[in-house]
C-alpha cells in the first residue's frame, strides 16, 4: 500500500466492481472526461476487469489499477491508475478521479497524487511521466501545474465529448524526474 497524509491508496480487491460500477456509469461524474453517460458498462464487466487486475502476475505490469481511500477511516473515495508503464523509453501515464463527489476538494487527490508520483519515480527506472487532459478540465490542469507538471503541448480535436457531440482538444502534460526531485526531494 501507499501511504499518505490523508490517503492509502491500495491494489483492487474483489467486491471494487461494486464501486467501479457505480463511478463508472455516473454521466456526472464522469462527465470531465467526455463521457456525459458514463462508461455504459455492465457490472460483470467491470468484474472481469477487476478480476484480471487481481491476477496479474507480474510485479510491474503495464497497466494497474488502484482504489484511494480515506486514511483516517479507509473508507473508497476514488480511484489512480498508472498505465502504458515503458521501461525502454523511462515514461508513464497515469490517471486519477476522486469519485465521491463530497470528498472532492479536500486535499485527497492532492495527497494521492504526490504519493502515487513519489512511488512510481521511486519504483520504477523512469524519466518522466506524462498525461493528457481535456482542454476545459481546468481543475485537474489546476492540481497538475501545482505538483510540477508543465504543459508541453494540445493534441487538436483529441477525443470524441458526448456533453456536446463534439471532438475536443486535449492537453498534454509531463513531469521529469529530475524536476520532481528538484522540487520535493
Amino acid at each position: 500500500m501507499i501511504i499518505g497524509n490523508l490517503t492509502i491508496i491500495r491494489p483492487l480487491e474483489c467486491g471494487d466492481e461494486e464501486l467501479l460500477y457505480r463511478w463508472w456509469n455516473d454521466g456526472g461524474l464522469m462527465e470531465h472526461a467526455g463521457l456525459a453517460f458514463g462508461t455504459l458498462q455492465s457490472k460483470e464487466a467491470i468484474k472481469n476487469i477487476v478480476n484480471r487486475e487481481i491476477v496479474k502476475e507480474e510485479l510491474f505490469p503495464k497497466d494497474k489499477r488502484f482504489i484511494i481511500c480515506k486514511k483516517d477511516n479507509l473508507a473508497p473515495i476514488g480511484e489512480i491508475n498508472y498505465c502504458g508503464l515503458d521501461l525502454k523509453n523511462e515514461k508513464c501515464e497515469f490517471g486519477i478521479k476522486i469519485c465521491e463527489i463530497n470528498e472532492q476538494g479536500k486535499g485527497y487527490g492532492k495527497d494521492a497524487l504526490y504519493h502515487f508520483i513519489n512511488f512510481i519515480f521511486k519504483s520504477f527506472n523512469i524519466n518522466k511521466i506524462e498525461l493528457t487532459t481535456l482542454i476545459d478540465n481546468r481543475k485537474a490542469q489546476g492540481l497538475y501545474r501545482k505538483l510540477g507538471f508543465k504543459p508541453i503541448g494540445i493534441i487538436r480535436e483529441a477525443f470524441f465529448d458526448s456533453r456536446n457531440e463534439m471532438f475536443q482538444d486535449v492537453l498534454y502534460m509531463d513531469i521529469l524526474r529530475k524536476e520532481w526531485k528538484e522540487k520535493y526531494i
